[in-house]
């Protein structure tokens, strides 16, 4: 059954706050996927931090995006012999562990230099994504377990970012009234909308939910189209939603074949979301046209989701309205974020 939480279910400007740096402090964010971390760094913001991440002795780093002599951005560097990182601009030169290893403009000097670093973050690569933190993760990064199976093929789409809050781009995905009116004659069918009960279970970090069928179309490349079926498939989605920023669907696409959709998502800032997806499945298919789906399933989410307003979720529940039954995916998932908001961030279970 649903679990329940002993939490207000009204949220005041401080205490939306405190969600904002709760989740800072407490969680790991995707910064890059692993097969294009390779020869360059790449730059970004994560919770307004301007970052650099970079290859370096085989392993993801995460620095501060400043060089300690005249602050220009590393990112616009090089990464040399593999192991260090060099500024563009007067080419001070960093080590793995963020420290000086060379001043061109005075080589004399560098050793003097060896004990200043720039500031680094801690990293690790799990499924295929790289993590990052700017504080002590509570729970590990989430894995996808099937991307290590060999009867599944995985690719990722492009990274994007949207002009919403987190938790909105998150819970889009498991909004199941949406699916009859956004991916109508795709994913959903205008004229059967019903979305029939279903539970939500929390375990440890994560909210699991098993939900259908829903009405899905076959003229696509994730419905099978070969199986010979009808126009229109029951398909069940079975829903893992890991605290407080990735998800993964299961969605069933036949009597075998298995559809997994995988997102995380880091904000840029309270209102900006930066999002990493990857799909898989357990059928043929070329991987160009899995690729187009998903991103035409994307796209057509995006404006519905940057139109709403507030960019961040409501100060109180009570704030939108909630279909019994039909929200209850989303209505947990806020209530979880309430809870964070007020500290409350269980351990990883042993």
């Amino acid at each position: 059954m649903t679990a329940r939480h002993a939490t207000s279910d009204y949220l005041d400007v401080a205490a939306e706050n405190r969600l904002y740096e709760e989740m800072r402090d407490n969680f790991w964010f995707p910064v890059a996927y692993s097969d294009e971390l390779k020869d360059e760094p790449q730059a970004f913001t994560l919770f307004e931090e301007q970052l650099v991440v970079v290859r370096l002795d085989g392993a993801p780093r995460v620095f501060e995006d400043l060089c300690r002599h005249r602050g220009a951005a590393l990112s616009l560097g090089k990464v040399i012999d593999g192991c260090e990182l060099r500024c563009g601009y007067h080419g001070w030169t960093y080590d793995a562990e963020g420290r000086v290893t060379r001043v061109p403009a005075r080589e004399e000097l560098s050793p003097a230099f060896r004990n200043v670093r720039v500031p680094s973050f801690p990293t690790v690569e799990v499924s295929g994504l790289v993590y990052t933190t700017l504080g002590d993760p509570k729970f590990p990064p989430p894995a996808i377990p099937e991307i290590d199976d060999p009867s599944y093929r995985f690719l990722h789409l492009d990274i994007y970012e949207w002009n919403c809050s987190l938790p909105r781009r998150l819970e889009n995905y498991f909004d199941f009234s949406h699916f009859a009116w956004v991916h109508d004659g795709i994913l959903g069918d205008s004229s059967q909308p019903r979305i029939e009960d279903y539970d939500v279970e929390k375990v440890g970090g994560e909210l699991r939910f098993l939900a259908g069928p829903f009405v899905e179309f076959t003229d696509n490349v994730k419905n099978n189209p070969e199986s010979g079926a009808a126009e229109t498939y029951d398909a069940w989605k079975r829903y893992r939603v890991f605290l407080p920023n990735a998800m993964k669907l299961n969605s069933s696409a036949g009597p075998v074949e298995d559809y997994v959709l995988w997102v995380a998502a880091a904000p840029v800032h309270r209102k900006r979301t930066r999002a990493f997806t990857y799909v898989g499945r357990n059928y043929p298919g070329e991987d160009e046209d899995f690729r187009a789906f998903a991103q035409m399933v994307t796209d057509q989410d995006q404006p519905i989701v940057e139109s709403q307003r507030p960019e961040e979720l409501p100060a109180d529940l009570a704030a939108e309205m909630h279909v019994r039954g039909a929200d209850l995916g989303t209505l947990e998932y806020r209530r979880w974020l309430l809870d964070i908001a007020n500290g409350v961030i269980e351990p990883a279970p042993v």
